[in-house]
């Protein structure tokens, strides 16, 4: 038995899909009923991977019969993967569920690989012929692409619902980028899928390099990145902290008012966001208040920690310094600094979270 180089790249993908499927069930406070799906879908890949590498050490009488087997994922792939996004968006099980009838074409393939354990290899062609086994593999290929491309379409509608919310954050946005780029990298292998059946079916050309099986072998390679980016990046496998409820009459109407009075003339008029060692506490002081009464207003009023409604005053005070040209003559950290953050790095992170953008190719694009 002997192996090829292409026989080591697909063990490789074996054992980083198994890699992947292990760490996933330690990330804490993991979003356990997305990643079951994705461990799910790179389980597939992994038999998809198996196939590949053994598709020529197998007897031809054997691997026939596990190719028709595997082939039934194919029409697992769109609906895993749009369950896969519905469970990352929605937290009602309602919205999140996926009905079994997606499920029918996998079930019905799985119903023909039975059919065929009743015929040997030979009885097996001599009742399709040459004409019905082309057709067989037109007819799996196009329904295959098919679905591929009716759940992306799905996909794309639950990443529009995120982007149009009324009440986008930080994790939503994360979330809808993700989805963003998972889906760009599937409508893409699609239509070279959907280009492969053309060249194939239609042109005959039978030695086109957008194959079945190189279009599969890519699915299976971009889903482990998929896994690799869901571990490494934590954010997008965990789930945000959620708030405890607020109690509304911790302040009377007229206190809320006045604290909103005061806090508008320091920001305002003083610019107390400005002063970098701005503290909860400090800030609490000057509004006649204490800290805990501040924070449940920010929260309550604002739905802002404090240092997220105070950074948002210093990411506005930056652009203003820039869109005055002050960046021509000094550097970006300074006028952040002077605008009242204390580093880079938590500029540099508020203003991506509030600008989707890093201050560097924010202002490049501002004056392009």
């Amino acid at each position: 038995m002997v192996f090829t180089f292409l026989d080591l790249v697909l063990f490789a993908g074996i054992v980083q899909g198994i890699f992947l499927i292990t760490s996933l069930q330690f990330v804490s406070k993991k979003n356990k009923d997305a990643n079951k799906v994705l461990m799910i879908l790179i389980g597939i890949s992994i038999i998809i991977f198996a196939r590949e590498m053994l598709s020529y050490q197998l007897d031809p009488r054997v691997y026939w019969r596990t190719a028709i087997l595997s082939e039934s994922t194919i029409y697992m792939f769109g609906p895993l993967l749009y369950l896969y996004f519905k469970r990352l968006v929605f937290r009602d099980h309602a919205k999140s569920d996926l009905g079994f009838k997606h499920f029918i074409p996998s079930f019905l393939m799985f119903g023909y690989f039975l059919w065929t354990l009743s015929f040997s290899t030979k009885e097996y062609m001599d009742v399709l012929g040459a004409e019905g086994l082309l057709i067989s593999y037109f007819i799996t290929e196009i329904t295959g692409v098919l679905s591929l491309a009716f759940y992306s379409y799905l996909s794309f509608k639950i990443l529009f619902q995120i982007k149009n919310t009324a009440h986008a954050t930080i994790y939503t946005q994360k979330i809808a980028r993700y989805i963003q780029y998972i889906l760009i990298g599937i409508s893409l292998i699609t239509i070279c899928w959907a280009i492969g059946i053309f060249y194939v079916y239609g042109l005959q050309n039978f030695n086109s390099m957008l194959s079945y099986r190189l279009i599969w072998i890519c699915i299976a390679v971009f889903l482990f990145i998929v896994g690799y980016f869901s571990f490494t990046q934590p954010e997008i496998v965990r789930l945000p902290t959620e708030k405890k409820p607020l109690t509304r009459n911790r302040l009377t109407d007229e206190e809320i008012a006045c604290i909103q009075e005061k806090l508008k003339v320091l920001v305002a008029e003083e610019q107390i966001y400005m002063h970098s060692d701005l503290s909860l506490k400090i800030l609490a002081k000057r509004l006649d208040t204490t800290a805990n009464n501040l924070s449940w207003f920010l929260n309550s009023v604002h739905e802002k920690t404090f240092y997220e409604y105070i950074n948002a005053f210093r990411v506005k005070a930056f652009l203003q310094k820039i869109e005055a040209g002050e960046h021509k003559r000094q550097t970006l950290l300074s006028i952040a600094m002077d605008a009242g953050f204390n580093s880079k790095s938590t500029f540099n992170k508020t203003f991506k979270s509030l600008m989707n953008d890093t201050p560097s190719s924010y202002i490049q694009k501002m004056h392009s």
